[in-house]
């Protein structure tokens, strides 16, 4: 038990770290470790991936809440935007924890690996995102915000991937859009945890979780992710970003290649 605390408690280092460093959600580094984790422990596929999945969704609970606080100190959210696309995508999570639950285990790994390579080719390949010249606003908010809402809480990923590049093509300046992407992290946690455990309440999915919540994961990512984004935040204005990035890229093209295998 003690060594898995420890697993637990350095895989939240590890996504809180990156998650500073790269902005890119912790949750690409928390379902596969945690798939890992709960199968070692000898639960199904079919139970542990969907519990990956809530579980990186419930830590984005605590993380979001100070990233929050970090940008809206600096001024960064628009509140004005974030009205219109948190609730859009908060109902997209609901939508997209069903959707989990709906799915086997292994085809949820399958879409997992899936989007976590399109992901990782885009940060080895892109130069960067392209900010268009036109007055900022959530253009088609209420189809692209149940979109991004539905998919990011399917994988157990706060949507930042997806977001930014979504806020950057409708005129938001990167450090807005980043901001604002965080803040919307946490409706889409907050909708995918909802809806897992409603969805997971009629049965006891393990001994140590709560419907689909698994509560050492939880408790120890949560903590450790929130400990671990503020020296990401630090080495990020030290290391080179774009190299970074491209690295982090190859490995999660490896990673989906694993969760796919």
């Amino acid at each position: 038990m003690l060594f898995t605390l420890i697993l637990l408690f350095a895989t939240g280092l590890v996504a809180g770290v990156l998650a500073g460093l790269l902005g890119i959600g912790g949750g690409l580094v928390i379902v596969p470790a945690l798939t890992w984790i709960l199968l070692a422990q000898g639960a199904s596929g079919e139970v542990a991936v969907p519990m990956a999945v809530a579980t990186s969704l419930g830590t984005m609970l605590l993380t979001s809440a100070s990233a929050i606080w970090f940008h809206d100190r600096r001024g960064g959210v628009d509140w004005a935007c974030v009205g219109r696309l948190a609730p859009a995508v908060g109902l997209g999570a609901l939508l997209g924890a069903w959707m989990a639950v709906l799915l086997p285990g292994p085809w949820l790994a399958r879409v997992f690996a899936l989007i976590a390579g399109l992901i990782g080719l885009r940060m080895l390949l892109a130069r960067g995102t392209r900010v268009l010249d036109r007055p900022p606003w959530p253009r088609g908010w209420f189809l692209f915000g149940p979109l991004i809402g539905a998919v990011s809480a399917m994988i157990g990923i706060g949507g930042g991937s997806f977001n930014v590049p979504y806020l950057a093509r409708n005129g938001y300046p990167m450090v807005r859009a980043v901001a604002i992407a965080s803040t919307c992290g946490w409706p889409i946690a907050l909708g995918g945890v909802i809806g897992f455990l409603v969805l997971g309440s009629a049965e006891v999915q393990h001994p140590q979780s709560f419907g689909y919540l698994y509560v050492p994961g939880l408790v120890m990512i949560g903590l450790a992710g929130t400990l671990g984004a503020p020296a990401g935040v630090a080495l990020a204005h030290r290391l080179p970003q774009g190299r970074l990035k491209q690295l982090f890229g190859l490995i999660l093209i490896l990673v989906a290649i694993r969760m796919a295998w």
